[in-house]
């Protein structure tokens, strides 16, 4: 693949149908993935502190997991409806929207990590916690869907949108690689390798401050679009500035095949990451059955770096054969990984994993593995933001409503609902197999219940997702050539509406 072709790509088509944005523009706006993965992984401790700064038994937990992702995708429609009906002001709108999702989950991460962690348990403890997720779920809401639609406003060339993901998904890997190797070699070890309040209310400090560098970055590269000249236009391609409701969205999911697959494929993705990616599963596999944080969490870096480099190339084969192929193509490369990784751990079984943790074969042989189902995970990212992108342009064309809140808040609503058992599947997983009053910590025995139990939530999940992938992709019709027959339509729609202004 030329490299140079691939460069090109990131300038874009330099073709009047498109809206184009610098590569600067493209990388510091996508900065947003990494401040909102800041805070998602911050919270993936969020069952230890309610645990171990609250009080509350390890089963209750992963009710209350449950209940708040139930929450959250209910909060997505009302926030999307907000943010789609917000005009442009002078000060922009996107830009504002996020510095309100930033500062909402700060302050409830500060609440929840150090300002009232160990001051309550029993009943208050339970109440407080609980308050300070709903506050946080808010908070993230409105980070979350401001956030998705930046591809769908920075630009529709469709020669850039693949590098644009690309940079999203470039921090959404850096900033937990960034996250785990601080916490792992600098906070964990202060506190005698173990997730107490102590060790939680660091980390918090130290991940809010990352966060606010993303979001300040992110800022920067919205400038040029977050304005009346680009959003203006563009919210009022069919004729006025309509304000979008509940009618609007109902007949989009109504009408909106592409939208519906997108659904199903995001959905099973998202349900199997979180499994996989859960803090107690994480603990499982590299603080039990491999025996070594510090170790896997060097082979989890070393896989993410390589992954990136082929998540760069990936873009241009996004950008080459289009979202569909891709995500057909990239699925069954992960099915396979997925299925010789099982075998490979397997083979080792719960005693020898412990070998991972040393320099020898057996960690080559897993760094190997989990690079290549790193590389071929996020260039599955890399498609599936594209995807959301390409589905909000067709509805601007389809119904000449500009939604490109309502279509991440229509997927995330559903996808949440569905996920939002993901936590709870995991709590009561390990409950079952004698963890009901404390969490799974680092030497802990490595059993072959620990074992199987790690495999199928880490392993054996995604696997599922990525098969409903294919299913999902045989329905969806918004192939390269489509999409580009979609941007004419809009760019003629566009000059009709500048014609009649005059």
């Amino acid at each position: 693949m030329d490299m140079k072709k691939i460069i090109a790509g990131a300038k874009g088509s330099q073709n009047g149908v498109y809206r184009t944005a610098s590569p600067l523009s493209m990388l510091f706006a996508s900065a947003t993935s990494g401040g909102k993965n800041v805070f998602y992984v911050l919270m993936m401790y969020a069952g230890y502190m309610a645990n171990e700064g609250y009080g509350i038994a390890v089963a209750v937990t992963g009710i209350i997991m449950t209940v708040k992702t139930i929450f959250d995708g209910a909060c997505d429609p009302v926030v999307a409806a907000i943010f789609d009906r917000m005009p442009v002001g002078r000060l922009g709108k996107m830009r504002k929207f996020l510095l309100i999702g930033y500062g909402t989950t700060s302050l409830a991460a500060l609440l929840m990590y150090r300002l009232l962690a160990c001051k309550f348990d029993g009943i208050v403890g339970l109440i407080v916690f609980c308050a300070i997720f709903a506050l946080f779920v808010v908070g993230y809401t409105i980070l979350s869907i401001g956030g998705t639609s930046i591809p769908t406003i920075l630009t529709n060339d469709p020669k850039q949108r693949p590098f644009l993901n690309f940079t999203a998904t470039l921090y959404q890997y850096v900033a937990p690689l960034l996250l785990n190797t601080i916490l792992a070699f600098r906070i964990l070890p202060a506190h005698n390798n173990r997730y107490d309040a102590a060790c939680l209310a660091e980390a918090c400090l130290v991940y809010i401050v990352i966060a606010v560098v993303f979001m300040l970055l992110s800022f920067i590269g919205l400038a040029p679009v977050d304005n009346e000249e680009v959003l203006g236009e563009l919210m009022s391609l069919n004729g006025k500035n309509k304000k979008i409701g509940f009618k609007e969205m109902w007949n989009m999911l109504k009408s909106n095949k592409p939208l519906r697959c997108y659904i199903v494929t995001g959905t099973t993705d998202k349900i199997a990451s979180k499994m996989s990616t859960d803090s107690i599963v994480m603990v499982m596999m590299s603080g039990i059955l491999i025996a070594n944080y510090q170790a896997s969490t060097m082979i989890n870096n070393a896989g993410a770096i390589i992954g990136l480099v082929f998540a760069f190339l990936g873009g241009a084969f996004i950008a080459k054969y289009g979202v569909k192929t891709s995500t057909i193509v990239w699925s069954y490369v992960n099915i396979a990984l997925g299925a010789v990784l099982f075998v490979y751990c397997l083979i080792l079984g719960p005693t020898r994993m412990s070998k991972i943790g040393v320099m020898g074969l057996p960690m080559m042989l897993y760094v190997a593995l989990m690079m290549g189902k790193n590389a071929a995970t996020m260039i599955l990212n890399t498609a599936e933001g594209m995807m959301r992108a390409d589905i909000a342009d067709y509805e601007l064309d389809r119904s000449g409503n500009f939604m490109p809140g309502t279509v991440g808040a229509c997927y995330t609503f559903i996808e949440k609902f569905i996920s939002s058992f993901g936590s709870t599947i995991v709590t009561f997983a390990v409950a079952l197999i004698g963890y009901t009053s404390v969490m799974p910590q680092m030497g802990d025995t490595a059993t072959w219940a620990v074992f199987w139990v790690t495999m199928i939530l880490s392993v054996g999940m995604p696997v599922v997702g990525w098969i409903c992938n294919i299913i999902a992709m045989k329905f969806y019709e918004l192939d390269r050539e489509r999409m580009v027959e979609i941007q004419k339509d809009i760019a003629e729609k566009k000059k009709a509406l500048k014609a009649q202004a005059k």
